[in-house]
């Protein structure tokens, strides 16, 4: 059943962002090609010109990507399990683990995929002189190198997206918590979730500043040195417990405490 749900929240993510990422990408692809039209034309203003206007434009879709992926992952976890949504979805024969499940890997795969968007759409604009540049610069060649002859790169460069996953995760989390919490009071609710969302994050702070990062990690940093990948393992860890206590809180709050009226 959760491939089921799943399927339905990453259609409707699929709908309201492929154009945001379409346009993204087609702005690029814009840029690049007035760059091209002006060197081939040798039209210095015809350039500037336009590719500042594509530039500027490419800037507004990023930031409008940005702010659509996260009103996107707010407004499907409110709508579809706290709002009207929320009378279908819990009458469905699943767990309420499974529905914020769905949630987080959707919300997941929406990150993911607006940074892939955007890191395409900077090398789409990336003209062929800058890649000749770029690959012929030789402090560069000299860092492939580097990279090559490392024997634990792909190791590492999995480790480092598990850590940025964890932080997803854990941002994600603290996210659906404080919409579940704003969610119990009567009226104004979504003063109380801002407000729990910033005492959540200044409880997170005060705990990684006096919990992990004196005691918990010291130690493990003491038992894990002169090791990177049990390291950033380790990392990756510290901060996935606290998301686990949020959604569990989360799914406690939804079992047990939802009103949906």
């Amino acid at each position: 059943m959760l491939f089921k749900l799943l399927k339905y929240d990453l259609r409707s993510m699929w709908k309201q962002l492929s154009l945001v990422w379409g346009a993204a990408l087609v702005l690029a692809l814009v840029n690049r090609l007035t760059h091209s039209l002006g060197f081939m034309f040798r039209a210095r203003d015809f350039e500037n010109h336009i590719a500042a206007i594509t530039a500027f434009a490419l800037m507004a879709v990023f930031v409008t990507m940005f702010i659509i992926s996260v009103v996107f992952v707010l407004q499907r976890f409110y709508r579809g399990l706290l709002g009207g949504e929320g009378y279908l979805m819990h009458t469905l024969p699943v767990r309420t683990w499974e529905l914020v499940a769905s949630k987080m890997i959707c919300a997941i795969v929406t990150y993911i995929g607006s940074g892939i968007v955007a890191v395409l759409s900077i090398l789409l604009m990336i003209t062929t002189d800058w890649w000749e540049f770029f690959f012929n610069f030789p402090l560069w060649t000299d860092i492939l190198r580097g990279i090559i002859a490392h024997p634990d790169i792909i190791p590492f460069a999995l480790e480092v997206c598990l850590l940025a996953l964890a932080a997803i995760v854990q941002g994600v989390a603290a996210f659906y918590l404080a919409m579940a919490l704003g969610h119990l009071f009567s009226r104004r609710r979504v003063l109380a979730s801002i407000v729990s969302y910033i005492g959540i994050y200044i409880l997170l702070s005060k705990v990684y500043n006096r919990v992990f990062s004196w005691n918990l990690v010291r130690l493990l940093i003491d038992t894990v040195e002169g090791s990177v990948h049990t390291s950033l393992i380790t990392a990756s860890a510290v901060i996935l417990i606290p998301a686990v206590v949020f959604l569990a809180a989360v799914c406690w709050i939804l079992e047990h405490k939802l009103n949906l009226e």
